[in-house]
């Protein structure tokens, strides 16, 4: 959902103007850290400057996305799905198409997903098997996303702007220094997670872990496996992450096998037309230019 006076993300280049600043802050925290001194936490508006970025590294950009999601609950097999996500965030509003490649009872499966400026973000649900496409109220944003442990907010791009950012202290996760920070939505943004806690890695603009909360406990954690987070451009993109609910003894793996940067992908591909008559080859032709020469900055691996 997005809000009148969220701050509209207009490509790679504000991107980067906005970055730089962030970075020389974040720089000269970990300069003053190594020489001995005790780093400072970012007051506000550094860390709100450090969470836009982690915002931007995840969703400032047009791209198109391939990833599994690997679901077990404890004691149970394990549920696997491959998907593919194309994503237009360069102009406002932002969209995305989310298409279920495997396994064959989900394939064809799509949600398309449409941000709205000061209402809920339009969420569609492509059910081939029932030759059926429904509209999600606002109130399945926080149902499961096919039996996963995220949710069908979890799918919308954010926005620093929509949030109020407050260091709450210091620690390390997988050796690295990160601030942990408080993350609350503002009255005007409709979350169905009442705040979540970050610990948030610097230099990268990287949320190393994610505590989501709501109905006053934890109900989520987002843990990134540091080690698999990959430059692209000028963007760090996590490779691997686990997503776990602990009330459920459950977790889903999200693992991504390639990441395209696609420039200037077409607005035909978010239709509802496309989200029923389209498919993912398809999708990825158009996202390309249909032809046209260039190769996109690719950062690929097999999933483990």
């Amino acid at each position: 959902m997005r809000r009148a006076n969220a701050q509209p993300v207009v490509g790679v280049t504000a991107a980067e103007t906005r970055a730089g600043s962030a970075l020389g802050v974040a720089l000269a925290i970990l300069v003053a850290a190594s020489a001995g001194a005790q780093s400072a936490l970012p007051n506000s508006r550094e860390a709100h400057a450090l969470v836009d970025r982690a915002f931007q590294n995840l969703y400032a950009d047009d791209y198109v996305q391939g990833l599994w999601l690997k679901t077990r609950a404890r004691g149970g097999r394990e549920m696997s799905r491959r998907l593919q996500i194309v994503r237009k965030q360069s102009e406002r509003p932002g969209k995305a198409l989310v298409r279920f490649l495997e396994p064959y009872a989900v394939r064809h499966t799509a949600i398309l997903v449409l941000e709205n400026d000061g209402a809920s973000d339009d969420q569609y649900v492509y059910l081939p098997a029932a030759e059926r496409t429904m509209h999600l109220s606002a109130a399945q944003r926080a149902d499961s996303f096919f039996g996963t442990d995220l949710a069908y907010e979890d799918l919308e791009p954010k926005y620093a702007a929509d949030y109020e950012v407050t260091a709450v202290g210091q620690e390390h996760f997988a050796e690295l220094p990160c601030f942990v920070l408080e993350i609350r939505p503002l009255p005007h943004f409709d979350s169905s997670y009442e705040h979540m806690r970050t610990c948030l890695e610097p230099e990268r603009a990287i949320m190393l872990w994610t505590d989501f909360h709501r109905r006053g406990r934890l109900w989520k954690r987002l843990e990134i496996d540091p080690e698999e987070v990959r430059p692209v451009q000028e963007r760090f993109i996590p490779f691997r992450m686990t997503m776990s609910t602990p009330r459920q003894r459950s977790e889903t793996l999200v693992l991504t096998d390639s990441y395209e940067l696609r420039p200037a992908i077409p607005e035909k591909i978010f239709s509802v037309f496309n989200l029923e008559a389209g498919d993912a080859k398809r999708d990825r032709a158009r996202a390309a230019g249909e032809g046209e020469s260039g190769q996109p900055d690719v950062a690929a691996g097999p999933p483990e």
